[in-house]
């Protein structure tokens, strides 16, 4: 039934027809705004609501703004600190797209922040040195701002964000077929200047995407990627010996471990 193939060494995401009706009814239909704080709240509770996922310590960021899909946190994050920042190797391909060099685990600079996207495309999951990383950011005195753009297509994530090296986090709905309305939240531990700050207080987003993001989520479930797919991706890894990922459309070859995305595949059957 499936072929090798189809794999695609471009990560795309899942377009299916609901993704399609979705879309097609956003502008072909009238919406609704909303207001400021109901989308806040609608937005916490949407992905807070993942039963796949067990996700803690939500309650020590109480800071929360309206943000333009995680890209935008972290060009927020990046330009507050004059891109004197840290990344680390395998890990989001648009930190090195704006020409940030990774930095080995075990030789962070001290002092200066790190952001990571937690769960990592790579790896599909919890990055695998995690507490060596978190260990040594909290020898060496490193804020930690975690990129979480992956989560909406992840299970078995389970983690607490409430470490004292953790500043602030973000989530965003754009890693399903979203990203025509890029829209997410950021959680902070306290309230620091940026643009995040400045476009979510002063109300400077366009009030679409807002409106957009809450009909997205009154429609689609959370989990909706592997509560929908979840069986034919684990299908697929076992038809074409692939190794499977807590990622919903990323799967990697048993031998090279190159991730390869499945997402056009898992479209097309539903």
């Amino acid at each position: 039934m499936f072929s090798k193939k189809d794999l695609s060494k471009t990560l795309y995401p899942i377009n299916d027809q609901l993704m399609a009706t979705l879309k097609n009814n956003w502008f072909e239909k009238a919406q609704k705004n909303i207001s400021h704080n109901d989308f806040v709240d609608k937005a916490e509770e949407w992905f807070k609501s993942t039963k796949l996922n067990q996700l803690e310590g939500w309650n020590a960021f109480p800071c929360v703004d309206i943000i333009m899909g995680c890209t935008h946190y972290i060009e927020s994050f990046c330009s507050k600190n004059k891109w004197n920042v840290q990344v680390i190797p395998k890990d989001y391909a648009y930190y090195s797209v704006m020409g940030k060099r990774s930095t080995e685990i075990g030789q962070l600079k001290p002092g200066i922040p790190l952001i990571i996207s937690l769960p990592n495309w790579y790896y599909g999951g919890i990055h695998p040195e995690w507490s060596t990383i978190l260990k040594e950011c909290e020898q060496k005195e490193i804020d930690i701002h975690v990129d979480c753009a992956w989560i909406t297509v992840a299970k078995d994530f389970n983690f607490n964000f409430d470490h004292p090296n953790i500043k602030s986090f973000a989530m965003s709905m754009s890693k399903y077929n979203m990203t025509w309305n890029r829209i997410g939240l950021r959680w902070s531990r306290q309230r620091t200047m940026d643009s995040c700050t400045l476009i979510s207080t002063q109300r400077k987003y366009n009030e679409a995407t807002t409106s957009c993001g809450a009909y997205i989520m009154d429609n689609m479930e959370r989990d909706y990627g592997w509560n929908t797919y979840g069986e034919y991706h684990n299908q697929i890894c076992k038809e074409l010996d692939l190794l499977s990922t807590n990622s919903i459309y990323i799967v990697k070859d048993k031998k090279t471990k190159e991730p390869y995305s499945i997402g056009p595949m898992l479209g097309k059957l539903n």
